[in-house]
């Protein structure tokens, strides 16, 4: 990934603009799925050297990239220095989280787009979606790992998801969308074509023991498998709770 003509002048090696990975965020043409490693290792070696002291939107960007990257330790790191706290005009968050930009060392003005896109770096944790492709927790830190859900996240293809998780694993899921509509969900090992039914709503269980009967008016599923695994297993079925 060369971001300059000639190695003679690197430039700000720590700068916060990423305008060579816009290919790995917003856009998805570098992704781990299909992407060449030398591409990887490029893009890989440039968010590296950017390091990770920045601040506003430009720790947030790293965060969505770091994501992208299925690096979770170091997209939250760069969440964290987000939310460091704005001490007289200093970079950081305010007492209401708004996002202050330093201008001089007696002023300060609220810079909005580490406030947009610091909520996008947690979502690209949580969810990835591609067309026709979805996964799920890619990115979960240590410090979010025990257990949490999130409702609503938008999905490619018109659809929306919800997510619950314990230990760091999918406890289930459930995706919403007009009748006919799907996308093929992955979460960890498991990775099965889901369709939405008639009923516009499909809830998935991916851990034994429990069972849940409606989805909010829709159809429930669980994931048959023996209680000794630790992990989903890979291609397990899907079956209807009746």
């Amino acid at each position: 990934m060369e971001e300059w003509m000639t190695d003679a002048d690197l430039g700000e090696t720590t700068h916060r603009h990423l305008s060579p990975l816009v290919g790995l965020f917003p856009g998805d043409r570098i992704n781990l799925q299909d992407s060449p490693a030398g591409i990887l290792d490029g893009v890989t070696a440039l968010l590296t050297a950017r390091g990770m002291v920045s601040y506003g939107w430009g720790s947030a960007w790293r965060a969505l990239c770091w994501a992208r990257l299925k690096n979770a330790d170091k997209a939250c790191r760069l969440l964290e220095e987000v939310l460091k706290p704005s001490v007289g005009s200093s970079n950081g968050a305010a007492g209401n989280f708004f996002d202050m930009y330093q201008l001089s060392g007696s002023s300060s003005v609220f810079q909005i787009d580490a406030n947009l896109g610091m909520p996008s770096a947690m979502v690209e944790m949580l969810a990835q979606s591609r067309p026709g492709r979805l996964v799920l927790l890619p990115a979960l830190p240590t410090a979010w790992a025990a257990r949490g859900e999130v409702t609503g996240i938008g999905v490619r293809g018109d659809l929306t998801v919800d997510v619950e998780w314990a230990a760091g694993q999918v406890r289930g899921f459930t995706l919403r969308g007009a009748p006919g509509t799907g996308t093929r969900v992955v979460a960890g090992a498991w990775s099965r074509q889901v369709t939405v039914p008639r009923e516009g709503t499909v809830t998935v269980r991916l851990q034994p023991g429990r069972r849940r009967r409606q989805a909010r008016g829709g159809r429930s599923f669980r994931t048959v498998r023996p209680s000794c695994c630790a992990q989903p297993l890979a291609g397990a079925p899907y079956t209807p709770i009746s």
